[in-house]
């Protein structure tokens, strides 16, 4: 019965351009995966061959989606010249956060760039405390879960918050020039859920960043776009953003750096041992990964994301 219940999901998941509810589904295929070989292994071990079988089919369906994003990439091991930015993107939690690790995050990290969501009036001490790390911070987004800050080392060049998507779901667009070598755009986006109370919006969302993405990629500049995208790589949608912004996932690039351990969650559900990797960097041509990897606990149900990059002249 649980491997028919597991296959029944799993194949809704495939239907994902059909509804959000199955698409929905697709975010969790590492745990059909790994529930898929669990049961395959039981079945095996009871001679309970059909069933077996079908755990099999479950694995097989599950892995070619979830491989490419959860390898470890390969190494480059020349490492390029030029200095490195250190950005930090991190979802706050509102005042869930813990003060005295978010204060020791920024402090021991020393980052040129931070993009901070759902933040809350609680956090005003701790970014008045790194100022002098952060000296440039834009006004916090006040009543609005969705809003985003920038605080870095330099004013940026220039700085809006695109509103199209409408007040609630703005897209910051930043031009910085972090190291003398180099400058990037840099766009900040927390998208929305998918689902009601605003079915699509998410999406819309998405497909604008991407837009905009593609207009400073197309005019030769570098891009990065960070932020909670409330969607894991293993969407169509995520391979869409892809496709339409020009960008690359920084998790499955090579990097100066090896990483010693697979991608793991983001984000986690309260006690359940349920994590998705929702947050996300992408980044155009022009931008080198030196290191990319989650940061600690700060008391939000996200860990921060942490990426030292390169940008080319």
């Amino acid at each position: 019965m649980l491997v028919i219940g597991l296959s029944l999901v799993a194949a809704l998941s495939w239907l994902a351009t059909w509804h959000w509810a199955f698409e929905l589904l697709t975010h969790f295929h590492v745990y059909f995966l790994l529930a898929g070989a669990v049961l395959a292994l039981v079945a095996l071990s009871l001679r309970q061959w059909w069933t077996a079988g079908l755990s099999s089919l479950i694995v097989a369906a599950s892995f070619p989606v979830v491989w490419p994003h959860m390898h470890l990439p390969p190494t480059d091991l020349q490492p390029q010249p030029g200095p490195v930015v250190r950005l930090l993107f991190a979802n706050l939690h509102n005042w869930k956060t813990d003060l005295d690790a978010m204060r020791r995050l920024i402090e021991a990290e020393k980052p040129d760039i931070v993009v901070f969501t759902e933040l809350d009036p609680v956090h005003d001490a701790v970014l008045r405390d790194v100022r002098g790390l952060l000296p440039f911070q834009s006004e916090p987004p006040r009543g609005n879960a969705f809003g985003v800050m920038l605080l870095a080392t330099k004013p940026p060049e220039s700085l809006e918050f695109d509103l199209t998507m409408g007040k609630y779901a703005p897209l910051m667009v930043a031009q910085l020039c972090p190291a003398e070598s180099g400058c990037l755009t840099l766009l900040g986006l927390h998208a929305r859920r998918p689902g009601p109370p605003s079915t699509g919006a998410r999406d819309r969302q998405l497909a604008h960043a991407a837009a905009v993405a593609r207009e400073h990629v197309d005019k030769g500049e570098r891009v990065v776009l960070v932020g909670d995208l409330n969607l894991t790589p293993f969407s169509p949608v995520f391979d869409r953003l892809i496709t339409q912004s020009g960008l690359w996932d920084t998790n499955i690039l090579p990097a100066e750096r090896p990483r010693t351990s697979p991608s793991i969650s983001t984000w986690r559900l309260a006690n359940t041992g349920i994590g998705l990797p929702i947050d996300h960097a992408l980044v155009s041509s022009g931008i080198g990964i030196v290191s990319r990897r989650v940061g600690p606990n700060i008391g939000s149900d996200h860990h921060p994301l942490i990426l030292d990059l390169k940008i080319a002249p």
